[in-house]
Parts: structure tokens; C-alpha cells; sequence
């Protein structure tokens, strides 16, 4: 079985403070991020040129307006969801 490494250089330390952030194996959250990219890199790439065709088109997403109700139903958890996917996206597209 081969091994590899890698090293960090100086403007690598947002890499650094993750991996030893890593209570776990660092060997394995690494090969998962290069499975996951493998798996998904071409698709994120495609759907941020397809967001950028609709930011330089001009076109807005739509929010539909919502009910007082459905608001008190879905409470601050929701919008907490929906920051989290927001966010989670934002560092997706920005690979």
C-alpha cells in the first residue's frame, strides 16, 4: 500500500488549524474530502457557472411571502437550518 504526505506552507494555515482541530483519524478526513470531491467537484463547478449566468442575467430568486403562521410554526430552528445550509453552500462553492 503507498503512502503519501504533504506538507503546509506558511499561507496553508486554515489547513493547519483543521488538522489539528482533528481529534480523530486525519488520514481518513482526508481521503473522504478527496472522495467527496472526486465525487462532486465537477457538479459544484457546474452549479456555480450556472449561478453566475443567473447573477449576470439579472435574474432575482423569488421568496415567496410567508404567512405569520407558518413562521411561529417553524420557529428560530428553522431559519438556524437554513443559515447552516446557506453557509454550508457558500463553502461549497468556494473550493
Amino acid at each position: 500500500m503507498k503512502v503519501y504526505s504533504f506538507r503546509t506552507n506558511k499561507e496553508d494555515k486554515d489547513i493547519e488549524e483543521l488538522l489539528e482541530s482533528l481529534k480523530e483519524d486525519k488520514s481518513q478526513y482526508i481521503k473522504n474530502a478527496l472522495r467527496f470531491y472526486r465525487d462532486f467537484g465537477a457538479k459544484i463547478a457546474k452549479i456555480e457557472a450556472t449561478l453566475e449566468k443567473l447573477e449576470h442575467s439579472g435574474i432575482q430568486a423569488q421568496i415567496p411571502p410567508q404567512t405569520l403562521e407558518h413562521e411561529q410554526d417553524a420557529g428560530s430552528e428553522t431559519s438556524d437550518d437554513e443559515r447552516v445550509l446557506l453557509e454550508s453552500l457558500e463553502d461549497i462553492l468556494s473550493l
